[in-house]
């Protein structure tokens, strides 16, 4: 018998916000989820991780749509755990509506439930407006607004854009993993070793492409993420004598590793220029940091296992 979904993900925000755009991004560079049926004014997709099931909420956000879910809110907003808010950052005279209903949502799901885990994603903030002061400010404005309604309430706070996939999937993946500690130490761990190797990318990612540690030395990194996902799709079904996998993209070594501890799988995936002054990771300065990498799973997330 097929165990069902026991977490709630829900996204909401207003129309035009960049919700379903958010979700069709992790459908398709990712492949996270599974569609449903979809119910009345909402679209559902199936997720797993860790082994747990649930389903992502996407919530329309056209006025009809909301007075419906505000209404009824134990038919739609009751069981939430994870409650991603979208504000689409471009969209300047509808941030007053954007936060009373935010105000509305919030005040039901987390009376009915206390453990809830909101974050509020940016998104829109493309990359011509992230260093931009005027978009700067309406963000640090809005903080201050969302901390005012949720009483300061601890956040979690997200920048993204369609531009960045990568953006989009650190927004759900930090919150939903609950265990930031874990990302910041396997992060650390890897610029440790990567500014030692001539490295300048490295991510590590468990079940459906949740990334759960980084480095990276480049800003422009798009290009390797595209082609790790790219190889990534192909790269169980090979017949394979080791866990490592490599190839050159664009004058850069790109490799693929595969490690599993307690039953959960994860890939490691490293880019580092082929031509350097500096040290190159051999495979064995690569498999070496394996243990490592377990030790931190270990110590980090025993509730995952």
């Amino acid at each position: 018998m097929t165990q069902a979904p026991t977490m709630k993900i829900g996204i909401l925000g207003l129309e035009n916000a960049g919700k379903t755009s958010l979700i069709r991004t992790l459908h398709k560079t990712y492949h996270i989820g599974d569609p449903l049926s979809p119910t009345k004014n909402i679209d559902r997709s199936f997720f797993s991780m860790f082994g747990e099931k649930g389903t992502v909420w996407d919530f329309g956000g056209q006025s009809i749509y909301r007075d419906s879910y505000l209404k009824h809110p134990d038919r739609f907003l009751s069981g939430i755990q994870y409650l991603f808010y979208v504000i689409d950052i471009q969209d300047t005279d509808r941030f007053p509506e954007a936060l009373q209903y935010f105000k509305r949502v919030y005040e039901f799901s987390s009376s009915h439930n206390p453990d809830i885990m909101a974050s509020i994603l940016f998104h829109k903030t493309d990359p011509a407006l992230q260093e931009d002061e005027t978009v700067r400010k309406r963000i640090d404005t809005l903080k201050k607004e969302i901390h005012r309604i949720t009483d300061d309430v601890e956040l979690a706070f997200f920048e993204t854009t369609a531009f960045d996939p990568l953006s989009v999937l650190n927004a759900i993946s930090l919150p939903i993993l609950g265990d930031q500690p874990i990302y910041n130490s396997l992060s650390v761990l890897f610029a440790n070793f990567s500014l030692n190797k001539s490295i300048e990318y490295m991510s590590l990612l468990v079940e459906d492409l949740l990334e759960i540690g980084s480095f990276r030395l480049r800003t422009a990194n798009q290009e390797f993420l595209d082609a790790s996902m790219a190889f990534y799709k192909n790269f169980f079904t090979l017949e394979i004598d080791n866990n490592i996998r490599s190839y050159l993209f664009e004058g850069y070594r790109f490799s693929i590793i595969k490690g599993e501890v307690n039953d959960i799988h994860y890939t490691l995936n490293i880019a580092h220029p082929i031509l350097s002054d500096n040290p190159i990771p051999t495979e064995q300065d690569i498999e070496g940091i394996i243990p490592e990498i377990n030790s931190q799973f270990e110590q980090f997330s025993p509730k995952f296992f």
